[in-house]
């Protein structure tokens, strides 16, 4: 799965600044419906992606880190370890959009691997007292792992797994969202 982070801030952006001020008159323009895009070229943008996403992950798994988009600026960002034939490949997938290339530490499979293991473990951290949040990936880069001391569990955690790239970070158990 492709990870969208420009896509969803911004597209709720324009919603929040609306609501942020209180007392504020209503926009002469109604809300955007979900199925409305803010961007023209957003719908070509996330097309491409999957496409992207699907056959460059299967094609390259060893050097495919994922894609994300920016939605303002009208581009794929394909993040990769440069490898032979993929950048080509993706050009001609993507055809009719801007395409920009991100170089990668480590491939969307090696991460998830090393994500999997973690998330495997926490019940091994939580008896040693780490409370896990969460577990995730920034892509192409590292295993994202979300504690609630990182300042006393960082250095165990990477210790552990230290042929893994960790980023450990901050974090906070998740909210459920009320139904309806």
């Amino acid at each position: 799965m492709f990870r969208t982070p420009a896509l969803s801030a911004l597209t709720a952006l324009p919603m929040l600044v609306a609501c942020a001020a209180p007392g504020a008159s209503a926009s002469p323009h109604p809300p955007p419906s979900s199925q409305q895009s803010l961007w023209p070229h957003q719908q070509a943008l996330t097309d491409a992606a999957v496409i992207v996403d699907s056959a460059a992950g299967a094609r390259w798994p060893d050097a495919y880190a994922g894609v994300s988009l920016d939605v303002p600026g009208g581009v794929l960002l394909v993040h990769r370890i440069p490898a032979a034939g993929l950048d080509a490949a993706v050009r001609d997938l993507a055809a009719g959009v801007r395409v920009w290339f991100v170089d990668a530490r480590h491939s969307a499979r090696t991460l998830d691997g090393w994500a999997g293991r973690v998330t495997a473990d926490v019940g091994y951290w939580q008896r040693r007292g780490v409370v896990v949040h969460s577990v995730g990936t920034d892509i192409g880069q590292c295993v994202r792992v979300e504690v609630a001391n990182p300042g006393r569990d960082s250095a165990p955690i990477i210790g552990h797994y230290q042929a893994m790239s960790l980023c450990v970070r901050q974090g906070s158990p998740a909210e459920p969202l009320p139904a309806g």
